[in-house]
């Protein structure tokens, strides 16, 4: 708080008038005694002097802050003034001592007793030098003696005058005193206290009350009606009352300031004494009202309640219910943001204290706050027990005792309504997807879905033996899963069967990630696995549903040319539909093609490896049409497959061809060598190389998409054709392209 001016102002008005009046009184007395007693000076240079000496003086009397200088200042300008009039008038005038006294009295009016006690001293100082210089300060051809006599008159007058001053300034700054303290306490008092006149005018006011008012400085008010000063209609029929009443007023006001309902007690009193007046005194008590309605409201309702201050502390009263939601006890005193940080990230955390100091701040738009809050749907996790619920969290700024704000959180349990609405939208999403795949096999040839099934039948059998072999360990097990999966998404998927194909899609993902897994893979994740795959598995009933809808298809073993169609039909989708994901150009040649082979050999297994092998080089050998045309190749790639018996009639020959980039041995050296599976020494042994393509999860591709990436495919037509006792090779020419050569022995037909 800023330093009080002090002083007795109307002394110091009463010193300040005197002092003019001391000016023209000298000025004339000095002129009268200069015609009377015809005194030969110059009047112009008394002219100067007297203008001079009224400039300093009204400069002196306007520019001095403390006051209590002017009991020094004021006189000693007098008495200079006065000197110099007298040196003009070569000390005819007799009157010097008297002058000098009077000029004592008009320090003593300004009641500072340590200021008149300097300047009575450098006076006499002054009048003493002047007689030892010679000059008669009584007038010429007056004795010394009398004027000693003269000199110690004035002085025992000037000290009676110093004692009196002494006594008047002890009182005075009691009195100033008592006055800074009060004006001290109305400075800082939380209450909304005022002093009034008889008139209900403003004498004192505190500087919450100015507040109130929207007034800065307290000694803005004086003057002004003390009715002026309140707000709002209601506040001001509350003070008519108040003054109506006035002596022994006491009664509670209920009112609403800026959107904020608030409770005072008000009381005022009549004061005793001539000058009269009334204090009135207003306490805020809208804290302890709020407090009363919270503790009824905390225990009755089934929300969360509770105050939480700018370091995010839970403050003392809360809902009953709020343990209960938050599965904790003894809340206060604790960290919300420590509470629900088990919930949340570290940055997200860092939001939710920037939102929250934002809400302290009040400087953004109530109504914009609320669209970006970012607990308005919190996963609450507890992080002793681990159980999860959902809440909406809603805050609101309050003003409680001494202006501190706080923040008002309410919390709502909407774990049930989540849930509800979690279940509706997945059954509106099962819907959609069972329509989807309707329509999406309505659109599949019966005979080629038909071979789709038992494919799919077949991969889920060998599935279920896997995951009985108990002589397989757990990561060779997933690897083995991981291919069967990838079989089955890879028929879907070139069938067009997209709701189905993601699903498994989605369950691969989930295979991948267990199987990066380093050392022993957790038990439940393996149970949740064993999970989705029989929830996969199922669909099967859904499809066997829509097939006795469908039109069925007559498959002999003697028909040969429907076996061939639906190869071909499966291997050309396959074709089309990597190729219009990859946005390349891609024909299929099947012209050579022998139906004793397919009818007498393993004619699952071979569809499984060639739609492998075709995607594989639409994905890794097939260019985009515009590299294509800059090597000056067709802007559409060839893939031919060519499948005959041999001479020895003992092996199925499949050639597999394409006129792709071939294979990119440095980029599977890099690959290779990052992975560690080969050393850097041997980058350029390309038979290691072409072995290395075939491990499980290796790729070259540098995203995963629904047709490659996830180092499955070729690792799947080794192992197939492994299985069945065959063999693969391939040659590769840079820039021309990859032929797959593979030898299936014919009697392990199917």
């Amino acid at each position: 708080m800023a330093k009080q001016q002090t002083g007795n102002f109307g002394s110091i008005r009463i010193g300040n008038v005197a002092s003019f009046v001391m000016f023209l009184f000298l000025s004339a007395a000095f002129m009268i005694n200069a015609v009377f007693t015809n005194i030969s000076i110059n009047l112009n240079y008394a002219y100067f002097f007297m203008l001079v000496t009224l400039i300093i003086l009204i400069s002196v009397i306007r520019t001095t802050k403390d006051t209590s200088k002017l009991a020094f200042n004021v006189p000693f300008i007098l008495l200079l003034f006065y000197t110099a009039l007298m040196f003009l008038s070569g000390w005819q005038i007799k009157d010097y001592l008297l002058i000098c006294l009077t000029l004592c009295a008009l320090s003593c009016i300004y009641s500072n007793f340590y200021r008149t006690l300097f300047f009575l001293i450098i006076q006499n100082a002054l009048i003493g030098i002047m007689l030892l210089l010679g000059y008669n300060i009584v007038g010429q051809e007056t004795d010394l003696f009398i004027v000693l006599i003269n000199w110690v008159i004035c002085l025992s007058a000037a000290g009676f005058l110093l004692m009196l001053t002494r006594a008047a300034t002890i009182y005075l700054n009691r009195a100033l005193e008592q006055r800074q303290s009060f004006m001290d306490l109305l400075y800082s008092t939380e209450s909304y206290v005022a002093m009034l006149d008889e008139r209900n005018e403003v004498i004192y006011a505190s500087k919450t009350l100015a507040n109130l008012s929207n007034v800065e400085d307290p000694s803005m008010l004086q003057g002004r009606p003390i009715i002026d000063l309140f707000p709002g209609r209601t506040l001001k029929i509350y003070a008519g009352r108040l003054l109506k009443e006035k002596d022994k007023y006491a009664a509670d006001w209920e009112f609403s300031l800026n959107g904020q309902k608030r409770y005072f007690k008000a009381a005022s009193q009549e004061l005793a004494g001539a000058d009269g007046g009334t204090l009135i005194s207003l306490y805020d008590m809208t804290h302890l009202a709020e407090r009363d309605e919270i503790a009824v409201m905390k225990d009755s309702m089934q929300i969360g309640l509770f105050f939480m201050d700018k370091n995010y502390i839970i403050q003392d009263h809360y809902s009953r219910y709020l343990e209960s939601m938050l599965l904790e006890t003894e809340l206060f005193g604790k960290l919300f943001t420590d509470i629900i940080s088990a919930s949340v990230t570290p940055s997200e955390m860092e939001a939710i204290k920037d939102y929250f100091n934002m809400i302290i701040e009040r400087t953004y738009d109530q109504e914009m706050l609320e669209d970006i809050n970012p607990l308005n749907e919190l996963h609450y996790k507890n992080a002793r027990t681990g159980e999860r619920k959902v809440f909406q969290c809603a805050f609101a700024t309050v003003e409680r005792g001494r202006k501190e704000v706080f923040i008002l959180v309410t919390v709502y349990d909407i774990t049930a309504r989540v849930e509800l609405q979690k279940r509706l939208e997945e059954e509106e999403t099962r819907r959609q997807e069972e329509t989807q795949a309707v329509f999406e096999l309505i659109q599949v040839q019966p005979d080629v879905f038909s071979d789709f099934m038992a494919d799919m039948e077949h991969e889920f059998d060998t599935i279920d033996k896997i995951q009985k072999n108990e002589t397989l360990s757990v990561h060779d097990s997933l690897v083995k899963i991981y291919q069967s999966i990838h079989a089955i998404k890879s028929n879907a998927v070139i069938l067009g069967l997209n709701v189905f194909g993601n699903k498994v899609h989605n369950l691969e993902s989930k295979i991948k990630k267990l199987r990066e897994i380093e050392g022993e893979i957790p038990f439940t994740d393996l149970l949740d696995l064993t999970m989705e795959i029989d929830k996969l598995s199922n669909e099967r009933d859904s499809f066997r549903d829509i097939i006795g809808r469908l039109e069925s298809y007559a498959a002999g073993s003697g028909n040969k040319g429907q076996n061939i169609k639906v190869l071909i039909d499966s291997l050309t989708k396959t074709t089309n539909r990597a190729a219009e994901d990859q946005e390349k150009l891609i024909k299929f040649i099947a012209k050579d093609i022998d139906a004793e082979a397919i009818e007498k050999g393993p004619r699952r297994v071979l569809k499984e490896i060639l739609m492998q092998l075709i995607r594989n080089s639409a994905v890794h050998g097939i260019e985009l049409p515009e590299v294509r045309k800059a090597r000056g190749k067709s802007e559409t790639g060839i893939i031919k497959l060519l499948i005959n018996i041999a001479a020895d009639r003992k092996n199925i020959q499949i050639r597999l061809s394409d006129d792709g980039n071939g294979l990119d041995y440095k980029k599977i050296a890099e690959r290779a060598v990052s992975r560690g599976l080969i050393k850097e020494e041997d980058k350029n042994n390309k038979d290691l190389l072409l072995k290395i393509i075939f491990a499980p999860g290796f790729s070259t591709a540098d995203t995963e998409s629904m047709h490659a990436g996830r180092g499955i495919g070729l690792n799947l037509v080794r192992d197939r054709i492994k299985e069945i006792n065959g063999s693969v090779r391939l040659r590769s020419e840079d820039g021309k392209g990859v032929v797959f050569l593979i030898s299936v022995p014919l009697e392990e037909n199917s």
